[in-house]
């Protein structure tokens, strides 16, 4: 007989999706309206992503402009300038304003922007607002459904690869309206849901099928790379775990059907030329000194994802200590993750960190660009969480990752969110030049109705805090039954 889950588990599943719901739901507050970087392109092509409509995107006469209300288009107004407070936007301004930066091409592929088309209203930042909210709550509903559905031996390498390379850019990222908001959850995804495919039967199998093809359709519909990448996930799903074609045909149909989304999307957006191309500028060709220093410095934007550089508009540079930490609980994993390393997790960590360095090396090299511009940490995040999942994916994860390591990365992580979350609220309530340390001291932009900044930063903390204890608390040793089969 199937022993029953104890009842602390049980409550566990219940409290922690809402815990990380709304820890996510304090950085969807954290940040005004266009603080996600280009969020005045990806605004502007929201709102225009339902065609032409009066007082919400109406034709110019040029095809490459659109006008979209003004308070859409001049949302960015304290964007580089991390001294200037979020006070300059107004959110009342009337009219319509011209604007170029916005999606005509198609540049990017159309299902993110129309689905956050959905949540378009007449107020501005109530619609921001709930398409932050949805993204949140479309990522945490779908790690949940992950990780239900998924061997329990495989679960471990889920919470990894995931919360460990979620603060802090993740966590901005998840709940913004920016397009990486789904590339980063379908990366969280894809790669263990093809694998969990390989080790199950019956219904489970054909769920975890299921929502790998969801999580890549929602990732290449978002970002022409996170169409690639989750080709490249599925690919490193089906290594692990596929022991023969037929015991793996549903997984491996699966990631055809990934494939054919995947390269589906790509090759109907203009954004899919900048991975042949590089990004367009009018830089001279890279010297060999430069591509050198360039293979050297790839690093960076890993630690980058992690705290080592800015948020939003790359301008709210977090303190050095979020890097730190982020940067040796990454390496920690990747560390304990050798442990008992069998010849198939050897070869897929291989390719991932190959990967992990060659893309943005060519993509920099491409773009005539180094280390540092034009190529940012987002863009490799999603590599970054499928290489982490690899690395934990460990037949005995739950016997590496003893109680007190699990403690000491939650509060490394909630040390790194606290003060990650401090950071980006102060930033935009009252700049950097101010001399207060309490970022609701004489605060000159915040919204309206919602508790004071303070009070949503112990909020955020504090849920994401308890989410973390709960997972470490639930983790148990797995039973050694090998391949783990389910109807």
């Amino acid at each position: 007989m199937r022993r029953r889950r104890p009842p602390h588990r049980i409550l566990a599943g219940i409290i922690v999706p809402l815990a990380v719901f709304a820890a996510l739901a304090g950085w969807a507050f954290a940040s005004p309206v266009g603080s996600s970087p280009d969020d005045d392109f990806h605004l502007a092509s929201i709102w225009c992503s339902a065609g032409e409509q009066p007082g919400r995107c109406e034709s110019t006469g040029d095809e490459h402009t659109r006008k979209v209300p003004t308070s859409v288009a001049t949302a960015d107004c304290y964007a580089y300038d991390a001294t200037r407070s979020a006070s300059c936007w107004d959110a009342g301004a009337e009219g319509l304003t011209e604007t170029t930066r916005v999606d005509t091409g198609p540049v990017y592929p159309p299902l993110f922007y129309a689905t956050m088309g959905v949540f378009v209203g007449p107020d501005i930042q109530v619609s921001v607002l709930s398409m932050r909210l949805f993204n949140a709550a479309l990522f945490v509903g779908m790690l949940t459904a992950t990780f239900w559905l998924l061997p329990r031996r495989l679960r471990p390498a889920l919470i990894l690869s995931t919360v460990t390379s979620a603060v802090p850019l993740g966590v901005f990222v998840y709940a913004s309206t920016n397009p990486s908001s789904w590339a980063l959850s379908s990366a969280c995804v894809v790669w263990v849901a093809v694998y969990g495919a390989t080790l199950t039967s019956g219904r489970r199998m054909w769920a975890l099928s299921a929502l790998a093809l969801i999580a890549a359709t929602i990732g290449a519909g978002a970002r022409a790379d996170a169409g690639v990448f989750a080709v490249f996930a599925a690919a490193l799903g089906l290594l692990l775990g596929a022991r023969t074609i037929r015991s793996a045909a549903v997984a491996i149909g699966t990631s055809a059907l990934i494939t054919a989304v995947g390269f589906g999307f790509y090759s109907s957006a203009g954004q899919s030329s900048f991975l042949t191309t590089g990004l367009r500028n009018e830089n001279p060709p890279l010297t060999r000194r430069q591509l050198f220093e360039n293979a050297l410095e790839i690093p960076s934007l890993w630690s980058g994802a992690v705290g080592g550089s800015g948020l939003g508009w790359l301008d709210t540079v977090m303190p050095a200590i979020v890097g730190f930490v982020g940067t040796a609980i990454v390496g920690a994993v990747v560390i304990m993750g050798l442990h008992r390393l069998s010849v198939r997790r050897a070869v897929a960590l291989t390719i991932a960190f190959i990967a992990l360095w060659a893309v943005p090396f060519v993509l920099l090299a491409q773009s005539r660009a180094v280390v540092g511009t034009e190529v940012q940490p987002r863009y490799i995040l999603p590599l970054l969480i499928i290489a982490l999942g690899v690395a934990s994916a460990t037949s005995d994860a739950e016997r590496v990752w003893t109680l007190p390591r699990r403690l000491a990365i939650g509060v490394g992580l909630t040390l790194s969110f606290s003060i990650a979350l401090y950071t980006n609220v102060r930033r935009y309530t009252v700049g950097t030049d101010s001399e207060a340390i309490n970022p609701g001291t004489d605060q000159e932009w915040w919204w309206t109705g919602v508790v004071s900044p303070p009070w949503l930063i112990l909020i955020a903390t504090a849920t994401f805090a308890s989410g973390i204890v709960l997972l470490a608390l639930a983790g148990r040793p797995a039973p050694e039954d090998g391949r783990a089969r389910s109807s």
